[in-house]
């Protein structure tokens, strides 16, 4: 469809606040920020007539926050599952170990995690252990 041009006013506020706001629109242009604003308020005025208007909106907003969450979580699984199966390897591999020594190494994991907010980096806390 081919655009009209047009000429309007606006406050120096308002230009400021368009400009800083034109990334998280993802428009390239003034235009295509003014014409994307003039939809959603178009939208926002006939809302109470149809509410088809924005339920696309809100569903579109929410799979991109569960998007995001669903990777962090993703992420994390995956670092905990290679610091797992590094810590199973180190007990086989030690395999002799007195009978009290599982419940005092959950007590001090346990009380490592709660300290550190579940964030351990195992490289350091080895490095730690075993100054060069």
């Amino acid at each position: 469809m081919k655009r009209e041009r047009h000429v309007y006013y606006q406050y120096p506020s308002q230009a400021k606040k368009m400009q800083q706001a034109m990334p998280l629109a993802n428009c390239t242009s003034k235009s295509d920020f003014v014409c994307m604003a003039i939809d959603f308020y178009i939208g926002y005025l006939y809302q109470q007539e149809s509410l088809d208007y924005l339920s696309p909106v809100i569903n579109r907003s929410i799979k991109n926050v569960i998007g995001g969450v669903e990777k962090n979580i993703c992420d994390m699984l995956f670092k905990l599952a290679v610091d797992t199966g590094m810590t199973t390897q180190m007990a086989v591999d030690l395999y002799d170990f007195p009978d009290d020594y599982l419940d005092n190494l959950r007590q001090f994991i346990a009380q490592k995690v709660a300290e550190t907010n579940g964030t351990i980096d195992f490289e350091k806390e080895y490095s730690k252990s075993n100054p060069e």
